[in-house]
């Protein structure tokens, strides 16, 4: 219910900033109303607390943050299974929360998983291309190397500055 001069503020809304800035997290407003709406739990709460005592605190927020991203994607009681699932087997990976969760969900007959409007940014560095050329698990190309020599041509028939016509 909404009142006049409320907030309702939705933490989901936040996560990417979050994931910047992991220290304000734990004094924001939207993880207070996160609290009293029940969808922060004591389940994520205990994420957090192993996830903190093993990489520190920033680290440990954002694995908590990239847990809090797979509600997105997968039903709040499927992640909280794959939270408590990861955290008896002495894990705080959220890579196996999605695992977990996934399992519990082919378990209950839910294969359902909303699909992500975004693809997920990936981790990996950027890569070179002659770098990735000498990837041994890769074809090899036998095409040459790109030429602008075709365009080099347009070049000679534009007029030059200071050049009337």
């Amino acid at each position: 219910m909404t009142t006049k001069g409320g907030q309702h503020l939705v933490l989901d809304h936040y996560l990417e900033v979050l994931a910047g800035k992991p220290g304000a997290l734990r004094g924001a407003t939207a993880l207070v109303h996160a609290r009293q709406r029940g969808w922060f739990t004591a389940t994520h709460d205990a994420f957090w607390a192993a996830a903190r005592a093993k990489h520190g605190d920033q680290a440990g927020t954002r694995l908590l943050i990239e847990v809090l991203l797979l509600h997105r994607r997968m039903s709040h009681a499927h992640v909280l299974a794959g939270i408590r699932v990861t955290l008896e087997a002495g894990s705080v990976s959220p890579d196996v929360v999605a695992i977990e969760a996934r399992k519990h969900a082919a378990t209950a007959g839910d294969t359902t998983t909303i699909e992500s409007p975004r693809p997920q940014r990936s981790r990996s560095k950027v890569v070179s291309l002659p770098e990735r050329r000498r990837d041994p698990d890769l074809p090899t190309d036998s095409r040459p190397a790109p030429s602008v020599a075709a365009y080099d041509q347009l070049l000679s028939n534009t007029p030059r500055k200071g050049n009337a016509s």
